[in-house]
């Protein structure tokens, strides 16, 4: 301790009523052990080891001369009779891995069970031996001593602490245990397993950086790996948020007109002009004209020039068959909108209740119509898991739901009525956006990360 130092600490240290699981009761004697004696822990947590870690570790070594602090092993022998034993009671198909990474070790040395990363920079210093104290005693916690280490010094990813937490599960120990342990709160411990169920391409991308939170929004909304492994192939090729691909992967697209809603119903084209003769006949309009008793076949016949005018639109025809209608940029943008909606509610109502009702509020005010409500209930009853009763009838249906006395399921439906009565008034060109189709868009592009099409942003002033 350095000069000057005052008491506090050790009162500290002798205040902690739990010991420690790197606590070394058992080891007095520090001895150097050459490092090709030493070997991993076989149930160490880490699966990637940083060049950069490593070498700072190193550059400390130089330094300093040596490690700071000892590493903790344990004889190979007693660690295999001890293991053995025990996987074969609990974990039967764990015991060919023990075997293939320790089976064929000289009994005369050692496992690691704290100083991994130490380990590895005293190599690199060019260093051939490390000071350890063996402790035996330790060989039953061998799952759980490597968390507490690179929780301290270098810290696992998630999903080497994912791994490290289970192991310990494995072993018989509670949550509450291995958090008083380690000195991780329990529900940390709860969601880290939890990575566990992810698809193992998902839970790579995890060690390579996707966000946690973006990996718990895949296992929160999607209920299948197959659907997991999907949505976040989507994200990766496209750039989105978790919860966008997961309502992707959940939404069927539209299939009926009333999704669109806005978009009005196209002209059907105009098929070619009928041939001149028997033109005020009324068997012109008949798709096969019969052929008439008193006309000689030859006569019915049309002349070559009759039948090249019957091939062809006249010139007016032509121009209007060749013409499609103009694309409609309002009623491609409602599409789109429409599609925002069913995607909210896909997922169900937001984490944030209370910015919903500020958002959408106004629209339930306006006692919305008749058609608002039964947009709702076509989208709420069409969603790849329906929401709510088995109702044929929008009307039956909404008296079913405020009967139930369900708060989340009545709170859904209202965001549905919301929505849908939102998109009825941004769907109407008659009128100019105003500040509650700005709240409208802006709620889909918080929920959904939804993206205004460009005549949208010109109908909002460029916003």
């Amino acid at each position: 301790m350095a000069a000057g130092a005052s008491g506090p600490t050790m009162t500290f240290g002798r205040k902690k009523k739990t010991r420690s699981i790197w606590d070394d009761p058992d080891a007095t004697e520090v001895v150097d052990i050459p490092l090709e004696q030493l070997h991993p822990n076989p149930f160490n947590p880490r699966l990637v080891y940083r060049d950069e870690d490593i070498e700072e570790l190193k550059d400390s070594i130089n330094a300093e001369g040596g490690v700071l602090q000892d590493l903790s092993v344990a004889e190979v022998e007693g660690f295999l009779d001890y293991w053995r034993a025990r996987l074969a009671e609990t974990q039967p198909e764990k015991l060919e891995e023990l075997e293939e990474k320790l089976g064929s070790v000289p009994a005369g040395d050692y496992v690691t069970l704290i100083g991994h990363n130490r380990k590895l920079a005293l190599q690199r210093a060019g260093k051939t031996t490390a000071p350890c104290k063996v402790t035996n005693s330790k060989i039953p916690r061998a799952r759980l001593l490597g968390l507490p280490e690179n929780m301290r010094r270098i810290p696992l990813n998630p999903i080497e602490e994912a791994l490290g937490f289970q192991g310990a599960l494995d072993d018989g120990m509670l949550q509450a245990e291995v958090a008083a342990q380690t000195g991780c709160k329990q529900p940390h411990i709860s969601r880290r397993i939890k990575l566990l169920k992810l698809p193992t391409e998902v839970q790579q991308a995890v060690m390579d950086g996707l966000a946690v939170s973006e990996a718990e929004t895949l296992l929160d909304r999607l209920t299948t790996p197959e659907q997991q492994l999907q949505a976040w192939r989507v994200m990766r090729e496209e750039g989105i948020k978790a919860a966008f691909a997961a309502a992707r992967v959940l939404t069927p697209a539209p299939s009926t007109p009333s999704d669109t809603m806005a978009k009005p119903t196209p002209k059907a084209k105009k098929t070619a002009a009928v041939p001149p003769q028997k033109k005020n006949s009324p068997e012109t309009h008949a798709p096969e004209r019969p052929q008439r008793a008193d006309v000689d076949p030859e006569e019915a016949r049309p002349t070559s020039s009759e039948q090249s005018t019957s091939d062809q639109p006249t010139e007016r025809d032509s121009s209007e068959t060749r013409s499609e209608p103009d694309p409609d940029p309002g009623a491609d943008a409602a599409r789109l909108r429409v599609q925002a909606c069913r995607t909210v509610l896909e997922l169900g109502v937001p984490s944030n209740p209370r910015e919903t009702v500020r958002l959408l509020a106004p629209a339930l005010l306006a006692a919305p119509s008749k058609s608002a409500r039964e947009m709702a209930h076509q989208w709420l009853r069409s969603a790849a898991k329906p929401i709510g009763p088995e109702t044929a009838s929008a009307d039956t249906y909404f008296a079913e739901v405020s009967a139930a006395g369900d708060a989340k399921l009545t709170a859904h439906v209202a965001l549905a009525v919301a929505l849908a009565a939102s998109e009825q008034r941004a769907s109407d060109t008659s009128r100019p956006w105003d500040a509650q189709d700005r709240d409208y868009l802006a709620h889909l592009k918080s929920a959904v990360n939804y993206q205004p099409t460009d005549w949208e942003l010109d109908r909002l002033g460029g916003k």
